[in-house]
Protein backbone atom coordinates (compact mmCIF):
# COMPACT_ATOMS: atom_id res chain seq x y z
CA UNK A 1 0.00 0.00 0.00
CA UNK A 2 1.59 2.99 -1.07
CA UNK A 3 1.77 5.74 1.34
CA UNK A 4 4.05 8.63 -0.81
CA UNK A 5 5.35 8.60 -4.33
CA UNK A 6 8.13 11.31 -5.15
CA UNK A 7 10.24 11.48 -8.26
CA UNK A 8 13.67 13.06 -7.54
CA UNK A 9 16.49 13.68 -9.49
CA UNK A 10 20.18 12.05 -9.47
CA UNK A 11 23.20 13.85 -9.09
CA UNK A 12 26.53 11.52 -9.68
CA UNK A 13 27.18 11.99 -6.19
CA UNK A 14 24.33 10.51 -4.70
CA UNK A 15 22.16 12.91 -3.93
CA UNK A 16 18.78 12.52 -4.98
CA UNK A 17 16.96 16.32 -5.11
CA UNK A 18 13.35 15.80 -4.03
CA UNK A 19 12.36 19.19 -4.09
CA UNK A 20 14.17 22.75 -4.41
CA UNK A 21 16.39 22.82 -0.37
CA UNK A 22 15.31 18.86 0.01
CA UNK A 23 16.96 15.72 -0.75
CA UNK A 24 18.13 12.33 0.19
CA UNK A 25 21.63 10.24 -0.03
CA UNK A 26 21.54 7.33 -1.83
CA UNK A 27 23.45 6.16 0.90
CA UNK A 28 20.47 6.66 3.11
CA UNK A 29 18.43 4.45 1.05
CA UNK A 30 21.38 1.69 0.35
CA UNK A 31 24.21 -0.23 0.64
CA UNK A 32 24.86 -0.73 -2.50
CA UNK A 33 27.62 1.47 -4.74
CA UNK A 34 26.49 4.56 -6.06
CA UNK A 35 24.80 3.57 -9.52
CA UNK A 36 26.21 5.28 -12.83
CA UNK A 37 23.33 7.20 -14.24
CA UNK A 38 23.41 10.34 -15.81
CA UNK A 39 22.79 13.43 -14.01
CA UNK A 40 19.93 14.43 -13.65
CA UNK A 41 18.40 11.08 -14.11
CA UNK A 42 14.40 10.79 -12.80
CA UNK A 43 13.96 8.56 -10.08
CA UNK A 44 10.75 7.26 -8.67
CA UNK A 45 10.16 6.69 -4.42
CA UNK A 46 7.87 4.91 -3.56
CA UNK A 47 7.14 4.51 0.69
CA UNK A 48 5.00 1.73 1.17
CA UNK A 49 3.71 -0.40 4.38
CA UNK A 50 2.25 -3.87 4.88
CA UNK A 51 -1.30 -4.08 4.97
CA UNK A 52 -0.79 -7.68 6.66
CA UNK A 53 0.84 -6.20 9.00
CA UNK A 54 -1.72 -3.10 9.31
CA UNK A 55 -4.53 -4.99 10.35
CA UNK A 56 -2.35 -6.94 12.80
CA UNK A 57 -3.42 -5.34 16.50
CA UNK A 58 -0.38 -3.40 16.66
CA UNK A 59 -1.20 -0.32 18.24
CA UNK A 60 -4.21 -1.27 18.88
CA UNK A 61 -5.28 -1.36 15.02
CA UNK A 62 -7.82 -4.10 13.62
CA UNK A 63 -8.62 -2.90 10.62
CA UNK A 64 -8.71 -0.50 7.90
CA UNK A 65 -11.11 0.87 4.89
CA UNK A 66 -11.09 2.93 2.27
CA UNK A 67 -14.83 3.70 2.99
CA UNK A 68 -16.29 5.72 6.28
CA UNK A 69 -19.62 4.05 6.22
CA UNK A 70 -18.22 0.77 6.68
CA UNK A 71 -15.37 2.23 9.48
CA UNK A 72 -18.63 3.45 11.06
CA UNK A 73 -20.71 0.41 10.47
CA UNK A 74 -17.72 -1.66 12.48
CA UNK A 75 -17.59 0.80 15.15
CA UNK A 76 -20.60 0.73 15.95
CA UNK A 77 -20.91 -2.98 15.79
CA UNK A 78 -17.55 -3.15 18.08
CA UNK A 79 -19.18 -0.56 20.50
CA UNK A 80 -22.53 -3.45 20.58
CA UNK A 81 -19.96 -5.67 21.48
CA UNK A 82 -18.56 -3.39 24.18
CA UNK A 83 -15.37 -3.16 23.16
CA UNK A 84 -14.46 0.50 22.54
CA UNK A 85 -12.86 1.75 19.30
CA UNK A 86 -11.96 5.26 17.34
CA UNK A 87 -11.68 5.79 13.76
CA UNK A 88 -8.39 7.46 12.81
CA UNK A 89 -7.09 8.18 9.54
CA UNK A 90 -3.62 7.65 6.72
CA UNK A 91 -3.50 9.73 3.92
CA UNK A 92 -2.36 7.66 1.43
CA UNK A 93 -0.64 8.87 -2.17
CA UNK A 94 -4.09 8.48 -4.13
CA UNK A 95 -6.74 7.90 -0.68
CA UNK A 96 -7.14 8.01 2.98
CA UNK A 97 -7.60 4.87 5.22
CA UNK A 98 -9.68 4.77 7.75
CA UNK A 99 -8.17 2.79 10.91
CA UNK A 100 -10.19 1.08 13.68
CA UNK A 101 -8.36 1.13 16.55
CA UNK A 102 -8.84 -0.22 19.71
CA UNK A 103 -8.76 1.85 22.98
CA UNK A 104 -8.41 -1.17 25.67
CA UNK A 105 -5.79 -3.87 25.04
CA UNK A 106 -7.12 -6.84 26.45
CA UNK A 107 -9.84 -6.29 23.49
CA UNK A 108 -7.63 -6.46 20.91
CA UNK A 109 -7.65 -10.30 20.52
CA UNK A 110 -11.60 -10.26 20.52
CA UNK A 111 -11.80 -7.27 17.73
CA UNK A 112 -9.47 -8.88 15.40
CA UNK A 113 -11.76 -12.46 16.27
CA UNK A 114 -15.24 -10.52 15.58
CA UNK A 115 -14.04 -8.61 13.02
CA UNK A 116 -12.19 -10.70 10.19
CA UNK A 117 -10.53 -13.96 12.24
CA UNK A 118 -13.44 -16.08 13.65
CA UNK A 119 -15.79 -17.84 11.65
CA UNK A 120 -18.91 -16.47 14.51
CA UNK A 121 -17.74 -13.00 13.44
CA UNK A 122 -17.97 -10.67 10.79
CA UNK A 123 -15.81 -12.16 8.55
CA UNK A 124 -14.87 -9.69 6.54
CA UNK A 125 -12.14 -9.22 3.96
CA UNK A 126 -9.84 -6.31 3.80
CA UNK A 127 -10.57 -3.98 0.72
CA UNK A 128 -7.35 -4.39 -0.91
CA UNK A 129 -8.28 -7.57 -1.43
CA UNK A 130 -10.27 -6.36 -4.30
CA UNK A 131 -10.05 -5.07 -7.34
CA UNK A 132 -9.33 -1.20 -7.33
CA UNK A 133 -12.32 1.01 -7.38
CA UNK A 134 -14.89 -2.28 -6.69
CA UNK A 135 -17.14 -2.86 -3.41
CA UNK A 136 -15.78 -4.67 -0.20
CA UNK A 137 -18.26 -7.51 -1.18
CA UNK A 138 -17.49 -9.21 2.26
CA UNK A 139 -18.76 -6.24 3.59
CA UNK A 140 -21.57 -5.50 1.56
CA UNK A 141 -22.77 -9.52 1.83
CA UNK A 142 -22.91 -8.74 5.58
CA UNK A 143 -24.82 -5.08 5.89
CA UNK A 144 -27.32 -6.66 3.70
CA UNK A 145 -27.32 -10.01 5.05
Amino acid sequence: MKLINKIGIFNPDGEIILHPGISVSWKSLSYKNIPDLPQGTPLNLDISLDEKVLISGNHGIVWATYDQRQAEVIFNALLAQNIASAIGKVELENNVLLLIKIQNIIDISDAMNFIWRKEGGLKLKPDWTYPEGEVNKSFEQWVNG
